[in-house]
């Protein structure tokens, strides 16, 4: 009775995890699209026909939910949140952390998207192997280009202990790769110990070594990049062996003399003019001849300004009466009767 009992509660426990492998295998995989269509169908198209962005993260490769944020006009702050994950769809709230501060680049709608995120892993984990980086798991984020209505994926692929390895922006409208960043720390890292970093957009191009060796790398996942391969130390990014910046010595100035004449050179002699070798060195320089004292100088002539004009008299205008002029003064008549004074005015003659 016991093995019975025994066997029915195996078979019972059998079929228990046979129906639930499938749900969370299902969990594990779902994409942009399938999160989108759930709450859209759970609260409606209206709901999600502008999207700001959607997040995911620690897709293996795909993520088990997502976070999505909506343009909702009748929203405080224009914004709300959704959420999609195992078949069913949550409702966020209202979005507060947003506007005005950390405004969104942009909308784009669900149409758009010509790349799910499927694809874009797929992409993703081309452009690894390529770059011989190997990760652990993706973080999922989708939203518009600056400045234009073009969806953007931007992949961050995360080792074991989730430290960043490689971020990759790529088009959701045409899956073209618009940017990679991968950052290396096993032996091709820096010899001062940092990181190697390798940019696209980078001024400078800097290559790698691609070649592989028998050391496994640290913290690789056989199922996702390149796990199990390891690299081979990348030669030295700086000419010449160097990292970092190094100090260069600077020649020796003018006149100072670092080590000893060379061979068969004599050391320097002061001559005189005739160019003989002055046995007492360089001789004292003649006294200083006072200078003569400055010629005196004459002192400056005073110009005395001329005086100014008399202006002439205006004449007055004809008809007008003639200004009164006063009479000047006669000399005085003298009384004596000693000569008669020229001055002097003689009487009339008497008529006879």
């Amino acid at each position: 009775m016991n093995l019975k009992r025994l066997v029915f509660t195996l078979s019972l426990a059998l079929l228990f995890f046979a129906t639930t492998l499938p749900v969370k295998a299902q969990r594990t995989n779902m994409s942009a699209r399938e999160a989108v269509g759930l709450v859209s169908t759970q609260f409606g198209p209206q709901t999600v026909e502008w999207l700001a962005e959607m997040r995911a993260q620690g897709g293996i490769p795909q993520p088990s939910d997502w976070q999505i944020l909506a343009y909702d006009e009748r929203a405080p702050r224009l914004l709300y949140r959704f959420w999609a994950g195992g078949d069913r769809a949550g409702d966020g709230g209202v979005d507060d952390t947003r506007y005005p501060d950390d405004v969104p680049v942009g909308y784009f709608s669900a149409n758009q998207i010509g790349v799910d995120s499927v694809a874009a892993f797929t992409i993703a984990e081309g452009e690894a192997r390529k770059a011989r980086m190997a990760f652990d798991s993706c973080d999922y984020l989708l939203r518009v280009r600056e400045y234009s209505t073009e969806p953007v994926w931007r992949l961050e692929l995360l080792d074991a202990s989730r430290r960043l390895v490689g971020k990759l922006y790529i088009s959701a409208n045409n899956g073209e790769v618009l940017r990679t960043v991968w950052i290396y720390r096993d032996q091709r890292a820096r010899t001062d110990g940092l990181p190697l970093i390798i940019d696209s957009f980078a001024p400078t191009r800097q290559t790698v070594d691609q070649s592989l060796s028998g050391t496994a790398y640290p913290g690789a996942n056989p199922g996702l990049g390149i796990g199990g391969a390891g690299v081979a130390p990348a030669p030295s990014q700086v000419p010449g062996g160097m990292s970092g910046i190094q100090s260069v010595p600077l020649p020796p100035a003018p006149g100072m003399s670092v080590a000893g004449p060379p061979a068969g050179v004599r050391p320097f002699s002061p001559v005189d003019s005739a160019g003989r070798i002055l046995p007492d060195g360089i001789p004292a320089p003649p006294p200083l001849v006072p200078a003569a004292p400055p010629a005196p100088v004459a002192p400056p002539v005073v110009m005395t300004p001329a005086p100014a004009p008399v202006p002439a008299p205006i004449p007055a205008p004809l008809g007008a009466p003639a200004a009164s002029q006063p009479t000047p003064a006669k000399p005085p008549v003298s009384s004596g009767s000693g000569g008669g004074n020229s001055e002097r005015i003689p009487p009339p003659p008497i008529p006879r």
